[in-house]
């Protein structure tokens, strides 16, 4: 299975280079998407591309090979480590064969000049389509547990902030069928720091779980190589007809770039509060390592 394994992935890496990002102003997806969405937009790109989050992957759409190295140590626990692998490659031609327009010709025609109207008083809006995103990867366990992914994914304003909406289905090797549904609501709070309402459902279709995650965060650039995350959360479960709070958690992540926007790491400090110990502290420590290849 290894064997199998690294035949595919080790030619990617033959291809692919470090990912040294270009310069702030000229990363395609900060140009395009401010042209789209305008100023309170282009903080909440910045930011989550620098912490990687999927929706910055979904929406720059670059061939890429994220590997991430993963410790957590908590207290009443073992430390646990695992190696995951992403990749992300672009598929230009296929992509294209997904992007559906469901507007006839004529409001096609409306829309253009209403949206060259808004350029010329300098007014953007969100683009209302939907897009359409699948990926694959591999958790480096033993056995190696395979996944596959797909995203349909669409943005919304409502005065100074945006809502993002996610509907994912996912196959896993060890868990089989699994739905998440994510809405964030964002703010901008100046050039560098962003206010996020994140409320989320997983919904283990195979197992028969549901259970959500709704709170805030606060996402702030602290200069070109790290940035700071500070939120709270509260998780709750469905079980036996019951719906009932499972944990609360605060934490923050420190992220820095250790070398040309290559290598990353990530150290997480929090307090967990479960209710299956009464609601009691429980610290942990998170700690990422994750190299970065493409870009291309």
């Amino acid at each position: 299975m290894w064997m199998l394994f690294l035949s595919i992935i080790l030619p990617l890496f033959v291809f692919a280079s470090p990912a040294e990002e270009p310069e702030e102003s000229n990363i395609p997806i900060l140009d395009s998407t401010q042209a789209l969405f305008g100023q309170v937009n282009t903080v909440a790109n910045r930011l989550d591309l620098f912490f990687a989050d999927q929706r910055a992957d979904d929406e720059l759409a670059r061939s890429r090979i994220r590997i991430r190295q993963n410790y957590e140590i908590r207290e009443r626990a073992t430390l646990n480590n695992d190696t995951t692998f992403r990749v992300n490659i672009k598929l230009p031609k296929l992509q294209g064969k997904f992007n559906f327009d469901f507007k006839d010709k004529e409001d096609k025609k409306k829309k253009e000049a209403s949206s060259k109207a808004e350029e010329d008083i300098g007014v953007s809006k969100l683009d209302k389509t939907w897009q359409f995103r699948a990926d694959a990867g591999v958790n480096a366990s033993i056995p190696p547990k395979v996944f596959s992914r797909a995203r349909v994914r669409k943005n919304w304003e409502t005065g100074e902030v945006i809502h993002r909406f996610v509907e994912q289905w996912s196959w896993f090797s060890d868990r089989d069928w699994e739905e998440n549904t994510t809405l964030d609501s964002d703010l901008t709070l100046d050039e560098e720091t962003l206010l996020r309402f994140s409320h989320s459902t997983d919904w283990k279709v195979t197992r028969k779980g549901y259970s959500t995650n709704h709170g805030p965060s606060i996402r702030k650039r602290l200069s070109d190589n790290d940035g700071i995350s500070f939120g709270t959360s509260l998780n709750t479960i469905v079980e036996t007809g019951t719906w009932y709070v499972n944990n609360y958690r605060i934490s923050t992540t420190y992220r820095r770039n250790l070398y040309k926007h290559w290598i990353y790491m990530d150290l997480t400090p929090g307090l967990d509060f479960p209710k299956i110990w009464s609601f009691r502290r429980i610290p942990f420590l998170a700690l990422q390592f994750e190299a970065l290849f493409g870009g291309f």
